[in-house]
């Protein structure tokens, strides 16, 4: 696994082949699917650390000498809320950028695992997809594990079959949202 600095989705190397817009567009997916992980746990731990910050800070300058350990600590107590209301947010929002990044990261991860075979841990993706009938149902479309065997439905998966195509030979046409000129019945 890499560490990128500002991208998250650059520690994938599956995604190298994609521009930022796709990569983007692949976040807003992992938005949509895995909402709790990657809106709900950053801002409960931001709360969390707002609720928890103070109480900690006051609990320690009841019961240690902070002046000995904090050596910029105001003498008034006007400057010690001050300080503990700057340093409340501070730590709040620093603990919501690192569990956000973490949760993006972890979020990221599923959504590719997504088209993975549920008892093998295959990936599904660039195989042929299958229908049992005539008809052009969706919930009889199928796609067969080349490593197990085991036949899976799109649908009890929760996947398209553009989710199935790989991510080198997804491609939108040039003209796409071209204006279009009608034409002259005549």
């Amino acid at each position: 696994m890499r560490l990128p600095r500002v991208k998250v989705y650059r520690a994938f190397e599956e995604l190298d082949s994609l521009t930022d817009s796709e990569c983007d567009s692949l976040i807003n997916r992992a938005e949509i699917n895995h909402h709790g992980l990657l809106v709900l746990t950053p801002l409960a731990c931001m709360y969390l650390t707002v609720a928890v910050w103070p109480a900690v800070w006051v609990t320690a300058a009841l019961l240690l000498p902070l002046s000995k350990y904090v050596p910029l600590l105001p003498e008034t107590l006007g400057g010690q809320v001050v300080l503990l209301i700057v340093t409340t947010v501070m730590a709040a929002a620093l603990v919501y950028l690192l569990v956000r990044d973490a949760c993006l990261y972890m979020g990221l991860r599923r959504e590719l695992r997504r088209c993975h075979c549920p008892k093998c841990d295959q990936p599904l993706v660039g195989l042929p997809i299958k229908s049992s009938g005539d008809d052009n149902d969706p919930g009889k479309r199928f796609v067969r594990c080349p490593e197990c065997g085991r036949k899976h439905n799109l649908l009890d998966l929760g996947l398209t079959p553009r989710d199935l195509i790989p991510y080198e030979q997804r491609t939108v046409a040039p003209d796409t949202g071209a204006f279009r000129t009608p034409r002259m019945l005549g």
